[in-house]
């Protein structure tokens, strides 16, 4: 995705940040009881909306992110909140090799897992946040669940469009190439942007590993979680692997 820096912030403005916040903030903060004095480590941040959020319910956040201009972003908006949120450049594969301290509630949102090199690397993220959370800490997750999408062969996503600081309008189209099931797939990315009334085209391709309930509940086990649990959504509704693409993972040390 690093060939899309520049335009990150466009696809950032496609996103309905009010509605994604009054989703996720309350499940997140049902996992810390009272937020206040816990401290939270958000992986891949991105522009730091949950991490700024739950700063401001009186948790003490740590963002991290391999984008320099997320990471720059997230300062700025969470300057603009006067949040004390702290953000730090890093793959989260690394994070354990700065010293951050122990942590009540580990989240990694946004199919970022999905996006590490290979399951040998995933299983050394797990067992990075096992060992960086507190006793009983917790640890949330969101990927999409490939079980449903090899079944039913869904590879094309809804086309978006944004704005540019500028004000140049961007149109994202992104569909999925299934090129090693079930090990991991392409994801497609192209941008399409109008930049001094003429339309130029950016294209990037991602490897996506294939993740779903089974392997993750596995993964986590070996990684040494006493307790998961599986959901299709930030509402703890039931989660079938056949039928939701959507799967959000609560898991306890």
């Amino acid at each position: 995705m690093s060939s899309f820096d520049n335009i990150a912030l466009a696809y950032d403005d496609v996103i309905d940040w009010n509605a994604r916040l009054a989703r996720e903030i309350p499940f997140l903060k049902s996992r810390l009881g009272n937020p206040k004095g816990k401290r939270v480590l958000d992986l891949a941040c991105g522009t730091g909306r949950h991490a700024v959020a739950l700063t401001l319910e009186g948790a003490e956040v740590v963002g991290i992110d391999n984008s320099e201009i997320m990471i720059s972003q997230a300062k700025k908006h969470a300057a603009s909140n006067s949040a004390a949120s702290k953000f730090i450049l890093s793959g989260i594969e690394k994070f354990q090799s700065i010293d951050l301290g122990e942590f009540d509630l580990i989240i990694c949102l946004g199919n970022s897992l999905a996006l590490l090199d290979d399951l040998s690397v995933l299983e050394g993220v797990l067992s990075s946040v096992y060992d960086a959370l507190k006793e009983n800490g917790v640890f949330i997750a969101q990927v999409l669940n490939f079980e449903e999408i090899q079944r039913t062969g869904f590879r094309f996503l809804p086309q978006k469009s944004g704005k540019m600081d500028t004000g140049e309008e961007v149109v994202f189209s992104r569909f999925y190439e299934h090129t090693n099931p079930p090990n991991s797939s392409t994801l497609v990315m192209s941008a399409q942007m109008k930049v001094k009334g003429e339309w130029t085209s950016l294209v990037s391709t991602q490897k996506v590993l294939n993740l779903d309930s089974n392997l993750m509940k596995r993964f986590l086990a070996q990684a040494g979680f006493r307790e998961t649990r599986f959901y299709s959504d930030y509402s703890e509704s039931l989660f079938v692997g056949s039928d939701d693409r959507n799967l959000v993972i609560h898991s306890r040390r």
